[in-house]
This record gives structure tokens, sequence and C-alpha cells, in this order.
């Protein structure tokens, strides 16, 4: 009966750090971390009014191509702009693209909290959402603006996973809130597990990392202003919006430095602080120990 007791309040400590690793966002993207983009066989831009920026690193492999960006490697002379890293089918690009799909494993992986079925909802019709697990058993649709509410959430995390199709329609946007110490304070992450193709609609501003097992697609003026677009297959830009010089263009960046929402991303949150989590993790142990002792005392046992 000792024993049972002692082991119940092992378990029950494990689980409550788990959860509370979970919730501090501790998904690495390892080496993929400082990439933007990182597709298998093509990323790509239009070439004519094709101002896409992408801030942060991009990669392709093992046999891909990139074409419609400034690099000669990306065959243009005139169009889109990378300031990062280019690496194409070399061990770079296969190290991040590896730990791409590591962590995608990973977050379909997490289940504290509960994952929470949002199949047939529209995402914009859950403002305010507060951190979690969201998931989709069927395409899901963006329409309108998603608030994404931190609750001053040292570093909130939210997950959404769905079994196929991601798109957003025109002028949808995803923003987050609550977060604690303004703006760049909070190490949020936002994640967006999609089983096929996520489309992101004309003048979509989007926030989060993409992780897609076909293709993404930003249709004209799209921007993720904080966090990263990753395929499996290609990452596709359809340029300004209007198709003109001086329009609205592509946008993806890890930095988080062009968001208006306050949010930071990095590479998924960080944890709590080292003296914040040793601290909770004594206190349970104190509790385990105390109850433990109590238990070998007690008439009842």
């Amino acid at each position: 009966m000792k024993l049972r007791v002692f082991s119940t309040l092992v378990v029950v400590l494990v689980f409550s750090l788990l959860a509370v690793s979970a919730r501090a966002g501790t998904i690495s993207l390892g080496t993929a971390e400082p990439y933007a983009v990182i597709a298998q066989t093509l990323v790509s831009n239009v070439t004519t009014f094709g101002d896409t920026v992408i801030t942060g690193n991009v990669g392709i492999s093992p046999s891909g191509s990139c074409t419609g960006f400034i690099p000669v490697a990306c065959g243009s002379a005139s169009a889109g702009t990378i300031n990062g890293t280019l690496n194409i089918n070399n061990g770079a690009s296969a190290s991040a693209l590896f730990d791409a799909e590591a962590a995608e494993t990973a977050l379909l992986g997490t289940v504290i909290p509960a994952p929470i079925n949002e199949t047939g909802t529209d995402l914009g019709s859950l403002s305010p959402l507060a951190p979690g697990i969201y998931y989709f058993t069927t395409d899901a649709q963006l329409t309108g603006a998603l608030t994404l509410a931190a609750g001053g959430n040292l570093s909130p995390v939210w997950i959404f996973e769905m079994s196929s199709k991601l798109t957003t329609a025109s002028n949808s946007s995803v923003t987050v809130t609550d977060t604690t110490g303004g703006a760049g304070a909070a190490a949020a992450g936002v994640y967006w597990v999609v089983g096929s193709q996520a489309i992101l609609g004309s003048d979509t501003l989007f926030l989060g990392n993409i992780l897609a097992e076909t293709n993404i697609s930003f249709l004209p003026g799209a921007q993720d202003t904080c966090g990263r677009a990753f395929a499996d297959t290609s990452v596709t830009f359809a340029g300004d919006n209007p198709a003109a010089q001086g329009g609205m263009p592509n946008v993806v960046s890890d930095t988080c430095t062009q968001s208006p929402s306050g949010f930071s991303g990095g590479s998924g949150g960080a944890t709590p602080e080292p003296g914040t989590l040793a601290l909770f993790s004594s206190g349970l142990l104190a509790m385990v120990f105390l109850a433990f002792r109590k238990s070998r005392v007690s008439p009842l046992i």
C-alpha cells in the first residue's frame, strides 16, 4: 500500500512536469530553427511583380530547385529577396529537413493539454482562443480574424492539427494578444501541422510555423510575418497584390520583427526560467516526500 501511494504520487509528479514542459513550448526545430522556408522539391516565386521577401534561411532537399529569387542559384536577377542563407541539395538542407520532420512528429505526439476537436468549425469563430492543442479530422478554414489570447502566459503555445488542408480566406488574419511584458516579451509558439496543403488567401496576415505534408501556397499579398513555411513538396509565392510594383508583397519572416502583435516565436518558444522550473519541481518533490512519510506512520495503512 505504501509503495502504491508513493508510485501514484510519482506518476502525478511526472505528468505535472510533462504538462509544464508541453505548455512551455519545448518543441525544438533543431537545425531547422534559422530557416524560414524548407521544401523538398521547389521554392518558387513569380518574376513579374514578385517582390516576395523571405527573412531567414531557405533550404531545398534532397533534389529540388529554386526559381524567381535574386540569387543566381534561383535563376533571377530581379525578383524576390532572400535575407538569409540559401542551401540547395546539400548537407545543411538535408539536416534542416530531417529536423523539421522530427519536429512535426513531436508536435503530433503532444497530448498535454488534452487536444480539442474543432472539426467543422471555422477558425475565425474561435476568437479569442486560449493556448492549447486543437485538431480537425478534415479540412480547416480560417475566415476573418483569429485572435490567440495568451492570457498573460509567459510561454503560450498553440498547436493546430488538420488531417487534410488548411485554407484562409482573403484578408484573414491571425494575431497574438495578452502577452506578458509587451512586444517581444512572450516566448510564444504557434504551430500548424497540415496533412496535405496549406493555402494562404490573398492579403492574409498570418502567424506561426506551418508544417505541411505537400505544399504551401502564398496567394498575392499573403504574409506570414512571424513563423516559417516547411513543406514536404513545394512552397510557392504568387507575388504582389495588386500585381504592380509597390503592391503588398508576400512575406515569410522567422524573426517576428515585422509582427505588430508583440508575438515572439523563436524556435517554438522558451522553457520557463531554470529557477522557475526548479522551484516548481522542488515543491512537487517535497509534497511527494511528505506524503510518503505520512503514509508510513499513518494508522490507516
